[in-house]
């Protein structure tokens, strides 16, 4: 019995050499907009290396094409045969969203996701305002920018004002939504997208043709 005791006293530290934590950094605090860099690291270790192609320069112009772009299907339920085909960014967010992260992809490191949640405000009644939750983690690899979404316009409860925002994590599944696929977005994951983000189609013809994007590339 003797023997078994230092074992004992040893697990707890050997479960904790094996546990991660997670770290992050906010580094866009807007009304309605927060955008966070995310690490993990073994704890009392180092950061865990990620291998994401960050800190990386993209125009906001290029990005709010990008993001413009990306279609999800809702339904109901996951048992829900009836789906309805929307835009991943609401189109009122889609700027603010766009230059938030383009600044966050200027920061992050190459070990740090970004976590971006967005508020959509909508006026009931000209007095009242409900707000939707859009969040998603995105990060750069492979010469492609990945986006996994948690939620799309996902109504917050007015009692939940003050608390803290549901974070999200790729393919978590807490909305019965899936990323459609095409020729320039490939999913990745039920709920992702990857993007050649360098792609002629969010170039500078691209953006004359769509000036809401705003700016030049």
């Amino acid at each position: 019995m003797r023997k078994i005791w230092p074992l004992l006293l040893l697990a707890p530290l050997v479960l904790a050499g094996c546990a991660t934590q997670t770290h992050q950094r906010k580094v866009v605090d807007e009304y309605g907009l927060t955008i966070k860099l995310r690490s993990q690291s073994k704890l009392f270790g180092e950061t865990t290396p990620r291998g994401f192609e960050q800190p990386t320069v993209i125009a906001a112009p290029r990005l709010a094409l990008i993001l413009g772009g990306i279609e999800i299907d809702r339904r109901e339920d996951e048992d829900s045969a009836i789906r309805e085909r929307r835009p991943a960014v609401p189109a009122k967010i889609l700027r603010q969203v766009s230059e938030g992260l383009a600044q966050a992809l200027g920061e992050a490191s190459p070990d740090q996701e970004i976590v971006v949640l967005a508020i959509r405000k909508k006026q009931q009644h000209g007095v009242f305002n409900r707000k939707f939750l859009t969040s998603f983690t995105c990060y750069l690899k492979g010469g492609q920018i990945y986006f996994f979404f948690s939620r799309v316009d996902w109504p917050l409860n007015a009692k939940r004002a003050g608390d803290r925002l549901p974070e999200p994590h790729p393919n978590d599944g807490v909305m019965a939504i899936s990323t459609v696929g095409n020729a320039t977005y490939q999913k990745a994951g039920n709920q992702g997208v990857r993007v050649d983000w360098r792609s002629p189609n969010f170039g500078e013809a691209a953006l004359r043709a769509n000036p809401a994007s705003g700016g030049r590339d």
